[in-house]
């Protein structure tokens, strides 16, 4: 009797020992997929966030670096050979160096370039952006302000070069810069037309003129040793206190030419030889 019972003796677990009901199973693989989801999502979103950063802070570093130096060139050219208020893509300059006469930016090829001439012709070109970015516009515009300081207006345009449209970026930049050295040249200075420009108005004049050669007005040729030449007109002289001074030839003194109301010369000691 004792060993049936021994045989139907209920075996229970040991204490301690759990497993997972499939109800608390299926809970958990919820929370992890939705967990799972959350943070792919925070990652994909960092990610596309640092890619578009990227590609904007490259825009930003080649836009400010090719701003610095145009304008370093503008602001210390001589000359800024562009014609008034027509637009171009080409800025050209002129320096007051002689193994840097002639600046030129220019786009080609979607990349933006510097190039510099000397005197002789020979030209050293430097690439402005690299390939990271393309240049879809530049264009610049020289405006002449009232004070006689040329102003060049610069419209750029900037794409990141990339093939996943998350990383596309466009920059642009528009901004004027002024010519503010004084004017110094190396080289002839032409007009393009001849006998259209003047040089001062009748209410902006020039203060003095210094010249080493000879002075030309409506001449084309010069005999040796004169210092002024006209040709085709008369020098006038409207008033009546002033007139031709000459040095007499012990250089003693100097005496003003002049005429009286008959036509008669007259000659007026001065203070001060020219």
């Amino acid at each position: 009797m004792n060993s049936l019972r021994n045989k139907q003796k209920i075996i229970t677990p040991k204490k301690g020992i759990y497993g997972f009901s499939l109800v608390e199973l299926m809970i958990y693989i919820g929370i992890f997929a939705v967990s799972a989801v959350f943070l792919v999502s925070i990652l994909t979103v960092v990610t596309q966030i640092q890619v578009r950063q990227t590609s904007v802070h490259e825009l930003n570093q080649q836009i400010s670096f090719v701003r610095a130096v145009v304008e370093r060139f503008v602001q210390t050219s001589s000359l800024v050979d562009m014609t008034t208020a027509v637009t171009t893509s080409t800025i050209k300059l002129r320096m007051s160096s002689s193994t840097n006469d002639v600046v030129l930016v220019y786009p080609l090829n979607s990349i933006l370039y510097l190039e510099e001439r000397d005197a002789s012709g020979n030209s050293t070109v430097k690439p402005l952006t690299d390939s990271n970015v393309v240049v879809d516009n530049f264009s610049a515009t020289k405006y002449q302000t009232p004070n006689g300081f040329s102003l060049v207006q610069i419209d750029m345009s900037l794409s990141y070069n990339a093939t996943n449209p998350r990383a596309m970026a466009t920059r642009t930049l528009k901004t004027a810069i002024a010519r503010i050295s004084a004017a110094e040249f190396d080289s002839s200075v032409y007009p393009n037309t001849s006998g259209s420009f003047d040089i001062g108005t009748a209410t902006k004049n020039w203060n003095n003129a210094y010249f080493a050669g000879v002075v030309g007005i409506g001449a084309t040729s010069f005999s040796p040793g004169y210092k002024a030449v006209i040709s085709g007109g008369d020098l006038g002289i409207r008033d009546v206190n002033t007139g031709l001074i000459v040095k007499t030839p012990d250089g003693s003194a100097c005496y003003r030419l002049g005429v009286t109301n008959s036509g008669g010369v007259t000659t007026t000691l001065v203070g001060t030889c020219p």
